[in-house]
């Protein structure tokens, strides 16, 4: 049975996994993402042919798919810039891996792996319009339009929904990530403590509420804390307002929502789809379905390795 590689390089973790052709995970591997600002692409290539030795033992290996955080330069396989991850900027991927290990190698940015993964055997396989959205510290989103991976940008954390609103690590100003995602939880909910809002959550971390997390502000708000309930709301409704604007482009079928805080989705789902509703035309908001994703760990990874049958199947014909 044919099988492929996928590695998804994030800020904190490399994950590395060996699929099967029918999707299923046959072997796993995470290690911790080589991430000083000094490292060269020589350490960094060096760390990356050492693991990826460990997994290619099979004969039927048809390629590598990488899914990168970043802006990613397909044709050549080349990261231009990878904010989080600044030791692979400049990295010629491709190129190096193909000469190593003498197969064919592809290159893609996490979240598009990540949709992938959803269209290839996810909740979006029966979909051929979808928006792929990834809520972590972070929000990371792929296109698939007419089945097909869109090849754009697919930067939707950055559509901006507040013209004059917080500031936000890309360095403009009222990003969909600044109001949605880990870090805007986080950010909203010590601004409102510090303004004085009474909250449970004053008394965690030994007091230091600095030190909270998307978590705990979770927890709070299973417990019935109003600012954390109240947190999570604004969180569905920027939401809305980010899909809304996706689906007037678009048009999609299906919106399909993952990430790390997609175990808060009752706190939020029911905001998202009342400012949703008011905001997208009607026979668009009409037959859109918003769903849960089906992978909760190894997306960006299975999806990346989804590419490279997907593109050795259109070679061989």
């Amino acid at each position: 049975m044919r099988s492929a590689i996928g590695v998804d390089i994030g800020g904190t973790k490399i994950k590395i996994v060996h699929v099967s052709e029918k999707g299923d995970v046959l072997k796993r591997m995470m290690k911790s993402t080589p991430n000083a600002r000094g490292d060269s692409h020589e350490k960094v290539k060096n760390f990356l042919i050492d693991n990826l030795k460990e997994m290619l033992q099979d004969k039927d290996l048809v390629g590598i798919g990488f899914g990168i955080a970043g802006v990613i330069d397909r044709k050549n396989g080349i990261v231009i810039e990878s904010p989080n991850i600044p030791s692979i900027n400049g990295f010629r991927v491709k190129e190096t891996i193909e000469k190593e290990f003498s197969l064919p190698v592809i290159v893609e940015n996490d979240a598009n792996s990540y949709a992938y993964a959803e269209k290839w055997i996810g909740a979006g396989k029966n979909f051929d319009n979808i928006v792929v959205l990834t809520l972590g510290t972070g929000i990371g989103g792929g296109i698939i339009y007419k089945g097909e991976l869109f090849e754009g940008a697919a930067e939707v954390g950055h559509v901006v929904i507040e013209p004059d609103g917080r500031y936000c690590t890309c360095r403009s100003f009222g990003c969909l990530e600044s109001y949605a995602s880990g870090r805007a939880i986080v950010e909203r909910t010590i601004s409102s403590l510090e303004k004085g809002v009474e909250s449970m959550l004053r008394e965690s971390c030994g007091g230091n509420f600095y030190k909270l997390t998307p978590e705990l502000v979770y927890k709070a708000a299973l417990e019935g804390d109003n600012l954390s309930r109240e947190v999570f709301r604004e969180v569905g409704r920027y939401l809305g307002i980010g899909i809304a604007n996706l689906i007037n482009i678009f048009g999609s079928d299906a919106v399909i929502i993952g990430g790390g805080l997609i175990g808060a989705w009752d706190l939020f789902i029911e905001e998202l789809k009342r400012e949703f509703t008011k905001r997208t035309l009607k026979p668009l908001s009409a037959r859109v379905k918003i769903i849960k994703a089906t992978f909760k760990k190894d997306s960006g990874s299975i999806g990346a390795a989804g590419l490279i049958f997907k593109t050795s199947t259109h070679i061989a014909s």
